[in-house]
């Protein structure tokens, strides 16, 4: 455990960029824009060439229609702005993981650090199994302490609003149920990534063996099996079922803005993320990234070059 440890930190630092730079530099744009645009509310805008909008001028009235909003409505309005935080940054992780995965192994050869790091007294094993850990736990938590603190200058941004407005704002976090959206939070993007594990263990293993464009080796053998399957099968059922595991990675990981809003973000069905351990898909997709992953390691372990 103490080495895979030591594993971890060391995809983070090489990482460090694409795993928490990347989010925190986003979440500080759109603190930056919220806030010029709070310095600009007192602009008059025109709307529809007729009628005039002050912002400064309509928060006393905004404050006063959130106050007269029933518990259930205001708990509802504070919460979907928290939750909806994570449908953005949530989209950006998974792009990065992409990434990652398809570079995590193939990188090292092509720069021939893995002889390096082979000459070191860990296992090929610890190796990939650190890189899957870091895919499936790292990138989501480092990810959800970002998305934490984006939504506390949130909170702290629309208290702001408030007290200009005429009010305390002890209404925004009475409602906000805020350690409650932290812990859903990050399980759901724990449980999310976990269930696109099958994906990415394929790319970890793609990465393991791949020549050249990792990209294109990932890539090229879903296709062909889809053209294999539809040109003899006349069928598409491989295809669609990972198109549909995709699709349930975004909606579980976004399983609490749809309850939220009273199911009215996805027209699928929803699971919750405590829901997905009673999935049988579940559980066959972690055995296929066990046998991908093992193909990865036996494959890290003959090869040192590309």
């Amino acid at each position: 455990m103490n080495a895979l440890t030591v594993l971890l930190k060391r995809e983070y630092w090489e990482h460090k960029g694409a795993i928490f730079y990347t989010p925190a530099i986003i979440a500080a744009v759109l603190a930056v824009l919220t806030i010029l645009a709070g310095l600009t509310g007192d602009a008059t805008i025109n709307v529809n060439h007729n009628e005039q909008f002050n912002l400064v001028d309509h928060l006393p009235k905004l404050v006063d229609q959130f106050e007269n909003l029933s518990e259930r409505e205001q708990k509802q309005g504070v919460q979907v702005a928290l939750y909806g935080t994570l449908m953005f940054f949530g989209g950006v992780m998974l792009l990065i993981s992409l990434f990652y995965c398809l570079g995590c192994l193939y990188d090292e050869r092509k720069d021939r650090s893995i002889l390096f790091w082979k000459s070191m007294p860990v296992s090929d094993t610890k190796t990939v199994l650190s890189k899957f850990a870091t895919v499936c736990l790292l990138i989501p938590v480092s990810y959800f302490i970002v998305v934490t603190a984006f939504q506390l200058y949130t909170l702290l941004f629309s208290t702001v609003l408030a007290w200009i407005g005429g009010s305390w704002g002890t209404m925004i976090w009475a409602s906000s149920n805020l350690f409650g959206v932290m812990f859903n939070g990050l399980m759901a993007m724990l449980v999310a990534m976990l269930w696109l594990s099958p994906f990415w263990a394929w790319l970890i293993f793609t990465s393991s063996w791949a020549k050249k464009v990792a990209f294109m080796w990932g890539a090229l053998p879903i296709i062909m099996l889809t053209i294999a399957e539809g040109w003899v099968l006349k069928s598409s059922n491989f295809i669609e079922m990972l198109a549909m595991r995709v699709v349930n990675t975004f909606t579980i990981m976004n399983s609490n803005l749809h309850f939220t809003t009273h199911k009215e973000i996805f027209d699928i069905e929803v699971m919750r993320w405590y829901e997905v351990f009673g999935n049988s898909e579940f559980w066959i997709g972690l055995i296929v990234a066990g046998v991908f992953l093992t193909g990865a390691i036996y494959t890290r372990s003959v090869r040192n070059e590309t």
